[in-house]
């Protein structure tokens, strides 16, 4: 269902969805008066009750190649947010899509301009469902912006972004719940004796002779 590269018959469906349930809201916007952008959707987050943000991680139509050049995400653009990756990582047949304008930047948080939105209908279902969106904000990588926002002091990390090493204001949208679950099963994987190296087997039985070390102390 996503608007990249689609069919004219998917294109009608989310034609008539937003025809239906923003109208009056929209400003008669069409499925095709918005530019795709791909973005991690807040549902997933750690922390889904706290306060969160749409994550964009691609400009997809919306932006040119070249980060280094003029991006066209400014105040007043239609933006439609899709978030494929709920697809892969959930059992329901979630897809979340946000239909909104962007609105005017109002934070600053390292690697990211936050902006308000003016929202038109969120969806979190692979048949478009309207739904109330479960946040309005827009997180945008600092190389995807105007300077419109630069103005603004950069403040603390609040959303759990995470920092890339060696880059000051470059970071890493929020990680959704499978990618700590991911980490947890890396974690209790059970140590393979019979086809690890012999350089891992010297390191496991380092590490066990440490942990029976500290818990006989």
């Amino acid at each position: 269902m996503s608007m990249f590269y689609t069919s004219e018959g998917v294109a009608k469906v989310w034609d008539d969805f937003l025809q239906t349930n923003a109208k009056g809201r929209n400003g008669s916007f069409h499925a095709k008066d918005y530019y795709v952008v791909r973005a991690v959707s807040p549902y997933f987050m750690l922390d889904p009750t706290e306060l969160g943000a749409w994550f964009v991680t691609w400009t997809g139509t919306a932006g040119k190649d070249n980060p280094s050049g003029m991006s066209r995400l400014i105040t007043g653009t239609p933006l439609r947010l899709e978030d494929v990756s709920v697809c892969a990582y959930t059992c329901a047949l979630e897809f979340h899509v946000y239909h909104c304008i962007l609105g005017l930047a109002f934070l600053r948080q390292g690697g990211y301009t936050f902006y308000h939105t003016n929202p038109h209908v969120f969806s979190r279902e692979t048949i478009p469902r309207a739904e109330d969106p479960v946040s309005t904000i827009v997180a945008i990588p600092d190389y995807h912006t105007t300077e419109t926002g630069r103005y603004l002091t950069i403040q603390p990390n609040t959303f759990n972004q995470e920092m890339v090493p060696g880059y000051p204001n470059l970071a890493r949208p929020p990680r959704c719940l499978w990618e700590y679950r991911r980490e947890e099963e890396k974690k209790e994987k059970k140590f393979d004796w019979f086809t690890s190296s012999e350089d891992d087997i010297k390191e496991e039985v380092a590490s066990l002779l440490k942990a029976r070390e500290f818990g006989s102390e």
